[in-house]
Parts: structure tokens; C-alpha cells; sequence
């Protein structure tokens, strides 16, 4: 079975409106992901909203002074851990294709009292920065939803630094074992199952962008009840997921790893 069970438009499309209007999913999330203490300072609209799949920011290393891309910014609970962290001598550009999305994280920077952010409008297969501008490139869970994942990588290594890195967080699955009712509903897109990579695929993707040194540093499973967790993911879906996947496999329908990668030349 191919990944190309859709059209890259039309998951552009309902991945657009299913982001747009998706509703907050009362902290559990957050919950499941982060530890108290790193929500201590993060505000509730940013805690309400987040829709990540791991902790990447655990594994980033962020140092004070930094530039850090934030790619899917959503309502901002990564952007603003983030900035936290490398100090108001750094700055989190803040990447959403959604208007909605960057109010949102520009909300919660204010806050927060948190300057060193920037929203920016754009395209994660377009990105909207100069060419070597960038020390840290984070992301969780978005890249993903594009159909243009090499294209993704691609913008990664050129707006890097050389020496930069990328320390994102994202969903694999093994394709084959999940039916095509699946891959084709648009929730299990906008819920990030449908196009999720295989690891591997994801790894060699990186690499053949031009990333060195790529490692898995984290893995965590996802069930069926995790993802009933997200508000993308429609009650039906849920049902269809727990009759045709396996029962034996409903406690791991995705994995969340954590991929930390160097732009050239490697450290």
C-alpha cells in the first residue's frame, strides 16, 4: 500500500479546516506530554490547545542567545517553553499557516511576558526566512501532515546555520498495517496517523536532505485511547480504528519518537 492514498491538495485542504476549527482539548494533552513544572510558567489558552505528540524540547538542548524555528506553532505551548528557555537574548519564530494559529501563540507570548517571540505566516515547504538564519529548528507533530515531507527536510538545511540542528518530535507508522478506511478518512490526516512515515523513512529522509549525525532519541507507543485524547480525531474514526485494526495492536497504533539532527558540518 502507497502513502498516496490522497491528493497533496487535498490534504492541504481539510488539514486547513480541520485546524481552523479545532476546539480545545482541556489540557489533557498537555498533561500526557509535559510535567508540571514546565507548565508552571505556560499560559492556559497555550496548555488548552496543544496538540503535540512527545517532549522534544526535553532533548533540544537550548541555550541562552539562540534563534529558534518553531514550525506549526498551533497555540504556542512549544514556542513558549521555548523562548523561556534561550532568554530574552534569543528569539522563537513562531511558524504557522494559519492566521488563527499565530494570533493565538502571539497571545499567549504577551502573556507570558515574552517578547522574544515573532509569529510569522507561512508554509512549512516554503519557509519564509533567509537562507542560513536559524540555530534550532523545532516541531512537534506537524510535519506529518504535509505531502511534501522531503521538501520539508530540504527547507530545514537551508535555513539552518551551518552547525544547526533540528530536534523535532513527530508520529511514524507502519503503513502497511493500517487499512485504507483509514488512511483515507480526512480526521486521520488532520490527527496525523494517515501521514505519518514509517521511522526508518523518516530517518533516511532526513539524511538524504543533507542532515548529519540523525538520531532516535525518544519513542513512546500510541493506543487508540491516546488518540481518542486529540479532538481531531472524530468519535467515528476512533470506532472504525478499534474494529479494523487488531486487538492485539490497539495499544499501539503510532509510535511518537523524538529525531535530533545536525546540518552540515556536523558539530
Amino acid at each position: 500500500m502507497t502513502r498516496d492514498l490522497m491528493y497533496g491538495e487535498e490534504v492541504r485542504t481539510l488539514v486547513r479546516a480541520a485546524y481552523r476549527n479545532v476546539p480545545p482539548t482541556t489540557a489533557a494533552v498537555a498533561h500526557k506530554i509535559y510535567a508540571d513544572q514546565e507548565l508552571a510558567g505556560v499560559p492556559r489558552s497555550a496548555i488548552d490547545r496543544a496538540l503535540g505528540v512527545a517532549n522534544h524540547l526535553r532533548f533540544a538542548d537550548i541555550r541562552p542567545g539562540e534563534t529558534i524555528l518553531d514550525i506549526g506553532c498551533g497555540a504556542g505551548i512549544d514556542t513558549i517553553l521555548a523562548a523561556q528557555r534561550t532568554g530574552p537574548s534569543g528569539r522563537v519564530i513562531a511558524l504557522d499557516f494559519l492566521p488563527e494559529m499565530l494570533d493565538r501563540t502571539a497571545a499567549a507570548a504577551r502573556e507570558a511576558g515574552l517578547p522574544n517571540v515573532e509569529p510569522l505566516e507561512g508554509e512549512m515547504e516554503a519557509i519564509p526566512l533567509p537562507d542560513d538564519s536559524v540555530d534550532l529548528i523545532i516541531s512537534n507533530g506537524v510535519i506529518n501532515l504535509s505531502a511534501r515531507k522531503a521538501r520539508v527536510m530540504a527547507e530545514c538545511v537551508r535555513v539552518l546555520r551551518p552547525g544547526g540542528r533540528v530536534c523535532v518530535s513527530d508520529l511514524t507508522v507502519e503503513q502497511d498495517d493500517l487499512p485504507a478506511e483509514i488512511l483515507t478518512q480526512p480526521a486521520a490526516w488532520a490527527g496525523c496517523i494517515a501521514g505519518a512515515l514509517a521511522e526508518d523513512d523518516f530517518v533516511y529522509k532526513l539524511e538524504k536532505a543533507g542532515f548529519a549525525d540523525v538520531e532516535v532519541l525518544h519513542r513512546e507507543p500510541l493506543s487508540i485511547d491516546d488518540c481518542a485524547l486529540y479532538p481531531l480525531f472524530s468519535t467515528d474514526v476512533i470506532k472504525l480504528m478499534k474494529r479494523l485494526i487488531p486487538t492485539d495492536r490497539h495499544d499501539r497504533v503510532a509510535v511518537a519518537i523524538v529525531v535530533r539532527a545536525w546540518s552540515q558540518p556536523a558539530r
